[in-house]
């Protein structure tokens, strides 16, 4: 498969989480690293190349380990209980799996990027529904519900789906069981619209965050669409971007937001306010190389997909 990117960056932070605020912003050690995950053990293999991740409803680890068209099931420690998906066009199957998102009954939400659908599973992952479909013509495409590219996705408190459509600049809503609803967004920089929109997560408010890569930042919306606020620029230093591939809450609605190219996390308020940066370039235990995906389990522990390592490493709570 080629789903990769590809390019190199110099290394921007040193081994530190950087947290601003208080009296001037004084540098911490970073987070202990406490678990890795490479290999799923003799039965699954290596990973390949994960991108999306996702915490399941009993606290599990889910893990788009994309070019192995599988959705990958670990405990706290990253040790897998399983896996299910297999290559293929007909549903349950998976081609490129990118994202992931999970609703309060358990039910786990899949971007299957290289079919052009999300599809639905059980929390045993057995298929429930399949939402979308290609559309016309890369990045040209306006009919409603399909997509061209869908990366990232996100379900409300009341079920309702949303799909960031890759290519074509927009955001998709549907219904619980599938039905589309409306949709948002068109290609440029102003308030709402979207350069190449990715990873998506929604907060306990039903507050709508998007990644939106090519304008390096976030934008905030309801649940009807209505923009409501952003933040972020193109740039290397603490609250810049240059690559915002993903986002993710916590249980207080932090958001934390992945810099692929500068090889970082970072984590912000609900309104965009800096709390920490932590990263930098290597292949070493507590660095990264081009992390795509994060998630944040009940505890504060952080999972992070460092893709150009090919391994999930999981951080300690730190604030």
């Amino acid at each position: 498969m080629a789903c990769a990117r590809a390019g190199a960056v110099v290394a921007l932070l040193g081994l530190m989480a950087v947290v601003v605020g208080g009296c001037g912003g004084p540098a911490e050690e970073a987070p202990e690293v406490v678990a890795e995950l490479m290999d799923c053990g003799p039965k699954l293999g290596p990973l390949n190349f994960p991108e999306g991740l996702a915490i399941g409803k009993m606290g599990e680890l889910l893990i788009a380990d994309t070019w192995n068209d599988r959705i990958v099931r670990a405990g706290p420690n990253c040790d897998v209980a399983g896996a299910f998906g297999e290559a293929g066009t007909e549903e349950g199957m998976l081609e490129c799996p990118r994202s992931i998102a999970t609703d309060r009954h358990g039910n786990i939400y899949v971007v299957d990027a290289w079919n052009h659908r999300v599809e639905k599973f059980d929390e045993r992952g057995r298929f429930v529904l399949s939402v979308g479909g290609q559309g016309g013509p890369w990045g040209n495409d306006e009919a409603e519900g399909k997509f061209s590219g869908p990366y990232g996705v996100a379900v409300d408190s009341q079920g309702h789906i949303y799909v960031s459509d890759f290519n074509n600049n927009r955001i998709h809503k549907f219904n619980p069981r599938g039905g589309f609803v409306k949709m948002w967004g068109t290609g440029g920089r102003q308030d709402g619209q979207f350069s190449n929109p990715a990873g998506m997560a929604m907060d306990s408010q039903d507050r709508l965050y998007v990644a939106d890569v090519g304008n390096n930042r976030v934008q905030r919306f309801n649940a009807e669409g209505e923009f409501t606020g952003k933040w972020g620029k193109e740039g290397t230093d603490p609250g810049e971007f240059n690559g915002a591939y993903d986002v993710c809450v916590d249980k207080d609605d932090n958001v934390y937001v992945v810099d692929f190219w500068n090889h970082r996390i970072q984590k912000f308020t609900s309104g965009g306010e800096l709390l920490w940066t932590y990263g930098e370039r290597g292949s070493e235990k507590g660095q990264l190389d081009l992390p795509l995906s994060a998630a944040v389990a009940e505890d504060g522990s952080i999972y992070i997909a460092d893709w150009g390592n090919n391994r999930i490493q999981k951080l300690a709570p730190f604030s």
